[in-house]
């Protein structure tokens, strides 16, 4: 006889990891739509127009790190709600906050980038989006280093 695992349980989730999870993962879609878009050619008659998502255009690499970034934290919320154990050397709340805080810089970054080069709406949705993920990371930050934590069984927890 099988044995039946977990189900998943919405209530075992803090309001930090929802905000973080919605608001990453929403990042994650929009990353790949158009921030920036550049037209050449004459309007109306014969216009040529090229867009670039988060991880392409100007500032590139920004895009690319806060994309990268951007998963990880999705990875590591989803891997703390498991209640996997992974010693990293610091609570994970605390490695949540950080990996969030890296999504905003960076995601304001390429936004500054997208600005120069006449920015579509998904930079603007974009950089909304990325603050979300910063407040719940500044939300994880404030919490006691208990909560939903990778670290917490064998962990370090200080």
């Amino acid at each position: 006889m099988a044995q039946r695992g977990q189900s998943f349980d919405m209530s075992r989730m803090t309001t930090p990891t929802k905000i973080i999870l919605g608001g990453g993962i929403l990042l994650l879609i929009d990353s790949f739509l158009a921030w920036q878009k550049v037209c050449a050619g004459i309007e109306g008659i014969a216009e040529f127009c090229v867009s670039a998502s988060m991880w392409g255009g100007d500032g590139a690499i920004f895009g690319v790190i806060a994309g990268l970034l951007t998963i990880a934290v999705i990875v590591w919320e989803v891997l703390a709600l498991a209640g996997t154990n992974l010693n990293v050397g610091m609570p994970a709340s605390k490695l949540s906050a950080y990996l969030g805080f890296g999504v905003v810089g960076f995601t304001v970054l390429k936004f500054i980038f997208a600005l120069t080069e006449s920015p579509s709406f998904g930079a603007y949705v974009g950089l909304i989006l990325a603050l979300v993920v910063g407040y719940g990371a500044w939300m994880r930050l404030q919490e006691p280093s208990g909560g939903t934590s990778a670290a917490s069984p064998g962990g370090f927890t200080s």
